[in-house]
């Protein structure tokens, strides 16, 4: 359930026992000692005296948190514009890791919708969560195809903490432009400590050996469950984006295999979701990508 929705219910549920229970006890009180219609009114006016002081001690009791919620709303809203200097900065530097994050945005708030997470705060982290490679872009393949610069890296382990770095670089930058801890936080976990595939699959051509905890990445596995459709949505768009050419067969395949090394890796296993919500999200992944990836879809009777 929302944080918002949440904390109306748990408000609601808590004034309308207070009432409830004041009525119940004194009109139990009234019957019982047949008290007069004076008194029976009297104890009515004490009961409503009582329900609104023990309301606004409720009411004032947990102000803070509706308080938090609010500023923690104003702050996403601030950052839900393209024309944030950060976006910018990203846009500038690295146009290619800049349109993967809208994509990604794209997917993860679709799937944060579907099982009812905060899709605001998956639709923001989504495009603040590849800040980092506004510096050096070009070690990454979307800005720089020939990597030229990471080729010249002959050492895997100095590669993968080149790759890498972009999380600890988009923490520094988004604390710089004070960005809030929410999205700090999906910065950090949408990447877990996945394994960096392609050097892995790398080092295993070129017969390399290699400590394999040296080509994952060192953050923190995601802790909510915002941050583990930010990580799949992520990994769904890297990989459907790669493709030269795009079936529904094929998006289905890739966003199972997506789903199914993450769990196999463990990475989703503190985040809270269950095997009903994977579907939901699997589904709302399916939509989204098939939506953005319409025109190139190849379907079985093209000639083409």
């Amino acid at each position: 359930m929302h944080k918002k929705y949440r904390y109306l219910f748990i408000l609601l549920v808590a004034v309308w026992l207070a009432i409830f229970c004041l009525s119940f006890l004194f009109n139990l009180i009234g019957r019982t000692f047949e008290f007069s219609s004076f008194w029976r009114l009297l104890m009515m006016a004490l009961s409503g005296l009582i329900s609104a002081i023990i309301i606004t001690f409720i009411v004032i009791y947990t102000t803070p948190v509706l308080k938090e919620y609010l500023h923690t709303l104003r702050s996403l809203l601030r950052l839900d514009t393209l024309s944030h200097p950060l976006l910018l900065k990203l846009q500038q530097k690295a146009p290619a890791s800049f349109h993967h994050s809208l994509m990604v945005a794209n997917l993860a708030h679709r799937a944060g919708k579907a099982i009812g997470a905060d899709p605001l705060l998956t639709r923001i982290g989504g495009y603040y969560h590849d800040i980092g490679k506004a510096i050096n872009p070009e070690y990454y393949f979307e800005n720089n195809s020939l990597q030229k610069e990471l080729t010249k890296i002959s050492d895997f382990k100095l590669k993968a903490l080149k790759l890498s770095s972009h999380v600890k670089n988009g923490v520094l930058l988004a604390k710089q432009y004070h960005l809030p801890q929410g999205i700090i936080d999906l910065i950090i976990q949408s990447h877990g400590t996945s394994e960096i595939s392609f050097l892995h699959k790398k080092a295993q051509e070129l017969k390399i050996k290699i400590n394999k905890k040296d080509l994952r990445y060192q953050g923190i596995k995601p802790q909510t469950k915002e941050a583990a459709i930010l990580m799949l949505a992520d990994g769904v768009e890297s990989k459907i984006r790669s493709q030269k050419i795009l079936t529904k067969q094929m998006i289905d395949e890739i966003i199972n295999e997506i789903i199914s090394s993450k769990l196999n890796d463990r990475q989703i296993e503190l985040s809270g979701i269950t095997q009903s919500e994977l579907y939901k999200i699997k589904k709302a992944l399916t939509e989204g990508v098939e939506i953005i990836h319409h025109q190139r879809l190849k379907y079985p009777n093209d000639q083409n």
